[in-house]
């Protein structure tokens, strides 16, 4: 899983006094180091994003970048601050006088987890008044959660295409099995690249299972499916993916069944020489199709 924090240390009034020695420094160059809304293209406020691959859901290159509570574009990533994170404060690891501080607050922690030290209350965040600084243990760089988040944003993860056989408008017929599949075109891993102040992350999503709704009350759930191909006996049933209608479908249901595939992708990351994953995502596209009963032709000797 992406980095979550654990513990919550918010230092402020008379402890920030006693913070003064070396956090006045930090704290002095609050003002916007980098005004995004009047330069958006500068380094510090665009995370780049390439998504290599798949010749489905497209490809190329792209940006994204942070906001405030105002809405305002502002820098993902400060120089000597950190990342921007949780609650609109710039976190980096904690050092020196400051880890003594946040571990005679909140203890020693274990690793992977460290203290990081928020920069808060800067006039760019419009979240907390000037001078706040906050702690908080995290299990690696914040910096990995944004950019993880955004590159899984951009997977752009295709609808199924939807394979039968007989391929609509073609109808399927009543006890006559039916083949379903995924096109190749689809089932391969999407992955994109978040990139910025000289960190990259790597989301890929993987297509694993699809489940299918055949309109009929049927529900089955495959990997990609077999796809069907010719000169093979129209009576033989699919090795791992099908559906054999036993009724036509009716008038009252506009003529057709609606068959709906949905495939579920396994999302993983990695960079700065860590790695996790992320709860599924899913695709789903539909087509109708038309199911009728075999016509008996009776001859006359």
């Amino acid at each position: 899983m992406l980095p979550v924090t654990r513990s919550l240390v918010a230092v402020g009034g008379a402890a920030v006094a006693l913070l003064l020695t070396n956090a006045v420094a930090a704290q002095a160059g609050l003002g916007d180091p980098v005004n995004c809304t009047a330069n958006p293209t500068n380094p510090a406020c665009v995370i780049q994003i390439g998504t290599p691959g798949g010749s489905e859901g497209g490809g190329g290159s792209g940006s994204s970048g942070c906001r405030n509570g105002a809405g305002e574009t502002i820098p993902c990533y400060v120089e000597g601050k950190g990342w921007l994170g949780e609650s609109y404060c710039y976190w980096q690891k904690a050092t020196g006088d400051d880890l003594k501080f946040a571990e005679a607050l909140g203890g020693k922690v274990d690793p992977p987890g460290y203290w990081y030290v928020g920069s808060c209350g800067d006039p760019i965040t419009n979240f907390w008044p000037p001078g706040l600084i906050l702690y908080r243990v995290y299990d690696s760089n914040p910096g990995l959660q944004r950019l993880a988040q955004e590159a899984i944003r951009h997977l752009n993860l295709p609808a199924p295409r939807i394979r039968l056989n007989p391929a609509p408008p073609a109808p399927q017929v009543v006890y006559v099995p039916t083949w379903l599949w995924i096109d190749d075109a689809v089932w391969s891993p999407r992955s994109a690249t978040a990139s910025l102040a000289g960190l990259s992350v790597t989301a890929v999503g993987t297509p694993t299972t699809v489940t299918w709704s055949t309109g009929d009350g049927g529900t089955k759930e495959c990997g990609q499916g077999t796809a069907w191909k010719a000169g093979t006996d129209p009576r033989k049933a699919s090795p791992d993916c099908g559906h054999t209608y036993t009724s036509p479908s009716r008038r009252s249901s506009g003529g057709t069944y609606t068959v709906t595939a949905t495939i579920t992708w396994r999302i993983t990351w990695s960079g700065g020489g860590t790695s996790g994953s992320e709860p599924n995502l899913t695709s789903t596209t539909s087509v109708s199709v038309q199911v009728l009963e075999a016509s008996a032709v009776n001859t006359k000797s």
